[in-house]
């Protein structure tokens, strides 16, 4: 073969190289998008739930609402908000569970934390068990937590994004300028019995078809739970356990209460005595 032809040989293989670099590149460069498992209808019903409004550091104001199948922010003149956290891109057309779930405990948790007022978000902290990327995204997404190095998620022991249960759902928020806190988790009931361990087997791609299926009735089911339910049933709250009243004071407004008495009746008998 002739050198002309070997350098274009040459050349056409290493430009044939360069193309396959770049497209795996530009592929990887792509953002994921929260999807919901294969079988389920994208399609939301409309829902009406109360938009949650948040200030920046700057005293800046954004909505955020859930809204054609997805979740929306806006900032001034409503412009839409749009973010890619942790390869996680929101919005991305489509509503998970764990955008929703996030989405309402949020819900509570600045009605309880900030209940006459609207929330900073320089003011707001979380810790929680959830180790779902998209209630991380979400979470970034509202509050910029993350960012702001004010999110922490504590995941046990042998717990992963592909298995867990129930117990790994508990959220602890801080309004960090009244030092105030709020804990509470999910209630039982809002994830159907079995879910988890359907869940697994379909992250790890050991389900069935039928178990595919399954699960994926499963998945919206409890995705529309938290569309629609009422914070009380979705979540439970830490109740402070109040501390008893100190005997010494019990005792003193017992010995007050019998002085009172006693010099009250003294003065009724001496004074009819007087009298007759």
């Amino acid at each position: 073969m002739s050198k002309l032809n070997l350098h274009k040989v040459f050349g056409v293989r290493f430009l044939a190289l360069a193309f396959i670099i770049a497209l795996v590149a530009s592929l990887l460069a792509i953002p994921a998008h929260a999807h919901a498992p294969s079988g389920v209808s994208g399609t939301v019903n409309e829902v009406d739930l109360l938009p949650i409004w948040i200030f920046d550091e700057n005293e800046k104001l954004y909505k955020f609402v859930v809204e054609e199948d997805d979740l929306r922010g806006y900032s001034k003149g409503n412009e839409l908000i749009e973010i890619v956290f942790d390869g996680q891109a929101i919005p991305d057309g489509s509503l998970t569970v764990g955008e929703v779930l996030t989405f309402r405990v949020l819900q509570l948790a600045f009605s309880q934390l900030w209940p006459n007022d609207v929330p900073n978000l320089a003011d707001f902290a979380v810790r929680y068990g959830h180790p779902s990327k998209g209630s991380k995204a979400t979470f970034e997404y509202i509050t910029r937590a993350f960012s702001r190095e004010e999110a922490e998620v504590n995941l046990p022991e042998g717990v992963t994004r592909k298995n867990f249960d129930l117990a790994v759902m508990w959220y602890e928020f801080t309004n960090l300028n009244t030092k105030e806190s709020l804990e509470t988790r999910v209630q039982e009931g809002v994830f159907p019995e079995g879910f988890f361990k359907l869940r697994t087997k379909v992250k790890t791609d050991e389900a069935t078809e039928s178990e595919k299926a399954e699960f994926a009735v499963q998945w919206e089911e409890v995705r529309d739970n938290f569309l629609t339910w009422e914070p009380d049933a979705l979540f439970e709250l830490e109740e402070e356990e109040k501390e008893p009243a100190p005997i010494w004071s019990i005792v003193f407004a017992l010995g007050l209460t019998t002085v009172v008495v006693g010099t009250t009746v003294y003065s009724l008998v001496t004074g009819r005595g007087r009298r007759e």
